[in-house]
């Protein structure tokens, strides 16, 4: 794809066209970050802000007819460089489509456009007794689109399922600007290919979601969560698999020591003691009071009783609740304590995870020599998160850590990303993490939807 210096005549047609504070240029783009952890501007002539699907079609016609490429802008909390824009391209912003449309009690679903932030779509289902389960650490700034555009998964998968499970339907303009209403409400809908699952987990190269039909579930009444210690990784599959057996269980997030010694430097995070190999946070969510307790204290208890456990706090208030999830969501004090790192974002075999690190450190101190890692994850649902720190060169290095980090992961037969996407980041490593038919296969979906590669044409592939 041939790329040129973003159209000025263009720019100026579609601030004419769509109005004051709808296209950002100068200062007002360069203020903004690309990346979460650190300020990384858009390089764009222009930064453009629709009010609505017309607008965002009109925007993409017209920039097809240019051959002009558009970056697509969510809340900007992905970390696999998906957002990243340079002189050449356009950012298209859904921040200004940030409207809940319709609730629907008895159908259990909402209507939304796609720049509203997950935790406001959370809020909104609550005030209906109601509950949208996938659950981010930057639910306040992550958007239903960006989400849906990554598959994103989260804190309770191993309960509701990634984003996909909980999307009915869909509106997506193509790269032309064609408007593709996919906005199903039902359950079961078998009438044809089933085109949004298309678009979900694309990363925006296939088009721009611009709503979303959401599913929801009946807002569970009760919450069980606790923190606990273990000694081995055995203990931690042992405990998991009587976890299950819970019917209630919502998340299994487990947390290597790495990770516990730097976030419990935080004393209101320092739950248990900080000598463990393991640290576990385990939630039950439900809607039987007497039951749900009865039934996370049958889980508890005998694992005490059975040498599973070191120790075990069980929250015993909401304020509590919300403390033990501050140790997992513990970015902040990940980059106060070993900026810069670099983030690893995989799945592995459950059984192979632990294995599965200690290989990763035993890679890294051969190839790097000194080194700091950390290592946590959605390990109920196979993800495991690394972050790695060699030095103050640690960015400048950053393709050496990938390499040496995807070389593992090849080897354990793991997948290169498990939630994040692929973005510009790991677009290099696809071709060694899917096979040549799957890779030729998903060019010519991208190349049916839009062969100059207009939307987000850095990412993927």
């Amino acid at each position: 794809m041939m790329k040129t210096t973003g159209s000025p005549d263009l720019v100026e047609r579609l601030l004419h066209e769509l109005g004051p504070g709808a296209v950002l240029t100068g200062e007002d783009v360069a203020a903004r970050s690309c990346d979460p952890f650190m300020h990384v501007p858009p390089r764009s002539t222009a930064l453009l802000r629709p009010r609505s699907t017309a607008e965002v079609s009109s925007i993409l016609e017209q920039c097809h007819r240019a051959g002009q490429s558009i970056v697509v802008h969510g809340g900007c909390t992905g970390v696999a460089g998906g957002a990243l824009a340079d002189e050449s391209e356009l950012v298209l912003s859904l921040e200004r489509m940030n409207h809940i449309i319709e609730i629907d009690p008895l159908g259990a679903t909402m209507t939304v456009e796609a720049g509203v932030p997950i935790e406001e779509v959370q809020r909104a289902a609550a005030a209906h007794d109601l509950f949208y389960p996938v659950d981010l650490g930057s639910k306040g700034s992550a958007t239903v689109g960006g989400t849906i555009a990554t598959n994103a998964g989260g804190n309770r998968v191993i309960r509701w399922g990634m984003t996909r499970q909980n999307v009915l339907g869909l509106e997506v303009v193509l790269a032309d600007g064609t408007i593709l209403d996919l906005q199903n409400h039902f359950l079961k809908n078998n009438t044809g290919y089933d085109l949004k699952h298309l678009f979900i987990g694309s990363e925006g190269t296939l088009g721009i979601v611009c709503k979303a039909v959401l599913r929801l579930v009946p807002l569970p009444t009760t919450q069980h969560v606790a923190l606990l210690s273990l000694g081995s990784f055995a203990d931690v599959l042992e405990l998991l698999g009587r976890a299950r057996a819970l019917q209630q269980l919502s998340a299994f997030e487990v947390m290597w020591q790495d990770y516990y010694a730097i976030v419990s430097q935080d004393p209101t995070r320092r739950i248990v003691a900080p000598d463990a190999a393991f640290y576990v946070l385990i939630e039950a969510m439900g809607y039987d009071e007497a039951g749900d307790a009865s039934a996370f204290s049958a889980l508890l208890e005998p694992a005490l009783e059975d040498g599973l456990l070191i120790d075990a706090v069980p929250a015993g208030s909401a304020r509590q609740v919300e403390d033990i999830w501050r140790v997992r969501e513990g970015s902040e004090m990940l980059v106060r304590e070993m900026w810069p790192f670099i983030s690893f974002d995989v799945s592995v075999d459950i059984r192979t995870a632990d294995p599965f690190v200690t290989a990763v450190r035993a890679a890294l101190g051969e190839t790097f020599g000194v080194y700091r890692s950390v290592a946590f994850g959605h390990l109920g649902d196979s993800n495991i998160h690394i972050g790695v720190h060699i030095g103050p060169d640690t960015r400048r290095r950053e393709r050496e850590v990938e390499q040496c980090v995807y070389d593992v992961l090849q080897e354990f037969g793991g997948a290169l990303t498990a939630e994040h996407g692929i973005g510009t980041a790991k677009r290099d490593f696809l071709p060694q993490h899917v096979s040549p038919a799957a890779l030729r296969t998903m060019r010519q979906v991208r190349q049916a939807l839009d062969a100059d590669r207009l939307i987000n044409g850095n990412v993927l592939f």
